[in-house]
Parts: structure tokens; C-alpha cells; sequence
């Protein structure tokens, strides 16, 4: 399964209202910095050798295409598009939210992280540098946000996060919390005591809270400390806002076959329960499994929620066909070497031809989740714009 870990950069500054705002200046990426710099320190270096004449005959190196190569000397246009990354990503979220609602009104939309998408930079005669103003329609496609290791395992499990990192996390979901929603935060840690203190701090803001085993971000297992559920409850849960717990699972290879990991989240008294609906990301689950999942242990419903990655194309799932490469088709890009599990790329998220894979027909990637009975999904990969941004 191929969840990235997607850092929350502070260069990357919310995009201005469409309404009227002027885009605000990009600066040189590290990327290109780091490309521009190594061919003129490189170019003088060479000048200045004796190898500068021979090396000037030589081929210019092309390495072997595959599914990671970005198709640079293969006549593959790499360019970066002339999109607005962060509100084309707006854009499709606002889109999902809406076609998945018109079938089933209560249906939980949950973005993954991407919390830069909550506001945008508007500029004001009396405010030159801009003011941060709510992204009023993304928000309202949402019925929750999910923020990863707010408190501990950000840069490694265990270890808590950096205070900068937590105050900026913690900025966003005071200034959202007049939008009415759900909160669900989860940290990397299986100190009960650093767990405590992380509920503490999410109090004011009445988050679900849910603290993954080890090993690191594998999110591979049902956590162990504690050994019940926080407000562990025998209430029926008919959607997220209810619920007082959660569980996410979204590896299930460690668990064999597909009968043992059912069984294990059945054996539970999670209020919801967030997992991927392909175990090992290729057999998919059944109605039957979707039957005996929704029951907690107490026997009273609870509520199931899929993941989906919506914006970088895992090369393992049912939709990935063998001739595909970066460039092949055009929505496919370069390999994401920041995949947390398995291999994935890149892809054009704007573009209608993937958007057609993810959602829009009850044969879609969504529709498919829809129809299987689940409650809710977490869309994974919305962050996706930063990685475009400093391309």
C-alpha cells in the first residue's frame, strides 16, 4: 500500500481567491535551485579540465526507461504543467464530495492531511501582504480532516513532534473550528502517557484521537496500548460525528490471509473503523466481510470509512495496466520515491481521463467503494499539489 508521507512545507503559501486575488510570487524551488546550480558549477568545473574536450564528443547518458523513469530522452514531455496546483486540487475534492453526496447525502467526505487547502491568500487594500480567508467551498465538501502525528512520531515513531510543527498543526484546526468539522488526529506512538497528554491538548477541539503501533508509519496493525478503545461505548454509531473512537488499518499484509484480518477488526469495539477495502491492496473484501465489520463486539453498528488515494496512481491496484509507464499515458508521471508501502506515480490528479478512474460511475474506484456499503472515505494523496508546486 503506498501511502507517502508528505511533509507540510511552510513555503508553499495557500493559493489567492479566484475571485480576484492576484497569485502570489513563487520562489525557486529546491528542486530547480539544485538543478540550475549543478549545471553551472558543473559547466565551469568542466571548462577549466583537461577532460573538457573529450567529454564534450561524448553521448549523453539515457538510462534504461521503466515505470520510475520521469521519460526525460525518451521524447516524453516533462515539463511542469501551467496549472494552479492547490486549486485544482480544490477543485477535484469539491467535485468527489458532490457526486458521491448526490447518491448518498450522508456519505463522509475526510481529507488526509493537505491542510493548506483550508484557507487562501486574499489581498485587501488595508492588508498588503494578504489575509488568510476560509476556502469556503473546499470546506464544505468535507466532513472531516485528518491530521497525521501532531504530536509525536513526525519525523520518527516514537519521539515527539517538533513544537513548530505541533503549533502549526494546532493553528489550523483552532481557525477552522467554527467550519463544524470532525477532527480525527493520529500519532506515531505507543507511550500511554504521551497519549494522555496529546488528548489533553486536543480537548478544546473535540478530535477523535487514535495512536498506531509500531513499526513506524506502517499503520500494519490495531493498536495495543491502550487495550480498549478511549470512551469505549456500546452506542450506535450511524456516522463519524457520533463516534467517540476510531481505529485505522491501512496494511494488512501482516495479517496473512484475508479471514485473519477480518476477524481481527470484528474483535473490536471501535466506534469506526478505517481501512482499505483490498486486503493486501489486491483481494478485495466482500459484502459478507462488510457485514460482519459493521457490528462492533457489543454487537451495536458502527461506522466503516474506506481509504482511497486519490492523486498518485498505486502500480498494484486493479486499475493499473501493464503497459503504463511515466508518460503512458499522459496522466501517468514519474515515480513517487516517497511511497510508504508500494510502488506508485505520479499523475495529472486535473485531468479528466484519472479523475474518470477515481470517481464519476458506480464502476469507478469510488463508486465501487460506494456500492460495497462503506460509510465514508479518506482520501489519501491530497497533498499531492505540494509535490507539483516544487516540480
Amino acid at each position: 500500500m503506498a501511502k507517502q508521507r508528505h511533509s507540510k512545507s511552510r513555503q508553499i503559501q495557500p493559493t489567492p481567491n479566484t475571485s480576484g486575488g492576484q497569485a502570489a510570487p513563487k520562489s525557486m524551488s529546491r528542486r530547480n535551485f539544485l538543478g540550475t546550480g549543478a549545471a553551472g558549477l558543473g559547466g565551469a568545473l568542466l571548462a577549466s579540465s583537461p577532460l573538457g574536450a573529450f567529454a564534450q564528443e561524448l553521448e549523453p547518458f539515457i538510462p534504461a526507461p521503466n515505470s520510475l523513469s520521469s521519460g526525460r530522452g525518451l521524447g516524453t514531455d516533462t515539463g511542469k504543467p501551467e496549472k494552479d496546483f492547490i486549486e485544482e486540487m480544490r477543485d477535484y475534492v469539491i467535485a468527489i464530495s458532490r457526486w458521491a453526496k448526490s447518491y448518498r447525502s450522508d456519505f463522509s467526505i475526510i481529507a488526509m492531511n493537505g491542510l493548506e487547502l483550508t484557507e487562501f491568500l486574499e489581498k485587501t487594500l488595508f492588508a498588503t501582504r494578504g489575509v488568510a480567508e476560509p476556502a469556503r467551498n473546499y470546506l464544505r465538501a468535507l466532513d472531516a480532516i485528518m491530521v497525521e502525528a501532531p504530536f509525536y512520531g513526525f519525523d520518527k515513531y516514537g519521539e515527539a513532534t517538533n513544537a513548530e510543527e505541533t503549533k502549526y498543526i494546532l493553528g489550523y484546526l483552532e481557525r477552522l473550528k467554527l467550519e463544524g468539522l470532525q477532527y480525527i488526529a493520529v500519532d506515531y506512538t505507543e507511550n500511554r502517557a504521551d497519549m494522555d497528554k496529546a488528548r489533553a491538548q486536543l480537548r478544546g477541539l473535540d478530535a477523535l484521537y487514535y495512536a498506531a503501533p509500531p513499526p513506524g508509519m506502517q499503520l500494519s496493525s490495531l493498536a495495543k496500548v491502550p487495550s480498549t478503545p478511549f470512551g469505549s461505548n456500546p452506542h450506535v454509531i450511524d456516522n463519524i460525528r457520533q463516534a467517540k473512537n476510531y481505529a485505522l488499518v491501512l496494511d494488512s499484509s501482516p495479517y496473512g490471509t484475508k479471514d485473519a484480518y477480518v476477524d481481527a477488526l470484528v474483535a473490536t469495539n471501535y466506534d469506526t473503523l478505517i481501512f482499505d477495502p483490498f486486503h493486501r491492496g489486491t483481494i478485495p473484501l466482500t459484502y459478507d466481510d462488510m457485514k460482519r465489520l459493521r457490528y462492533k463486539q457489543t454487537g451495536t453498528p458502527r461506522t466503516l470509512i474506506s481509504y482511497l488515494n486519490i492523486a498518485t496512481a498505486e502500480t498494484y491496484r486493479y486499475y493499473w495496466q501493464s503497459g503504463w509507464r511515466a508518460g503512458s499515458p499522459d496522466f501517468i508521471s514519474e515515480g513517487n520515491l516517497m511511497a510508504r508501502w508500494g510502488q506508485e506515480n505520479h499523475v495529472h490528479y486535473w485531468t479528466r481521463e484519472w479523475q474518470r478512474i477515481i470517481f464519476g460511475s458506480e464502476n469507478s474506484y469510488l463508486g465501487n467503494i460506494m456500492k460495497l456499503g462503506f460509510d465514508g472515505v479518506l482520501m489519501a494523496g491530497i497533498d499531492e499539489y505540494a509535490w507539483w508546486l516544487d516540480y
